[in-house]
């Protein structure tokens, strides 16, 4: 066996791995699925035109259930402040929120201008009082 041909081989093998290992699917990343600050609510998360949001205006879908029973949680006062923690602020665009009912509040004008890691911080009031941050790693 010649050295050189087995040490090329290791070398791919590792990269191969090393790519695999760390290369981030944007979509891998968004959160989905994830709890309040305080544990009270499950909340799920989509958004359109696509998964996870790109920059420009795009809107979002929160489901809530209640964390200990699994029904929807309606009637809540939701706020929705899109910030990018590297830069310090959220943007000037105010998103709009609608209740839909059985637990779905819809978010339009979710205005996220620029790329990078961005949060979108809510805050909620109302039968449930929490809050929740989850970030976009990657908007691009």
């Amino acid at each position: 066996m010649n050295p050189s041909i087995s040490l090329a081989g290791a070398i791919l093998a590792a990269g191969s791995l090393l790519v695999s290992c760390t290369s981030s699917n944007a979509s891998d990343a968004f959160p989905s699925s994830f709890m309040s600050d305080q544990g009270k609510l499950k909340i799920t998360l989509t958004s359109q035109p696509q998964e996870p949001p790109n920059v420009g205006n795009d809107s979002v879908e929160l489901v809530l259930t209640d964390a200990k029973t699994g029904k929807p949680v309606d009637g809540e006062t939701i706020t929705l402040v899109p910030f990018m923690p590297t830069m310090g602020h959220g943007t000037s665009v105010i998103p709009v929120p609608q209740a839909k009912g059985n637990g779905h509040y819809v978010f339009t004008n979710v205005y996220l201008f620029m790329p990078g890691e961005w949060q979108l911080r809510f805050q909620f009031s109302g039968p449930v009082d929490d809050s929740a941050a989850p970030d976009i790693p990657n908007v691009q």
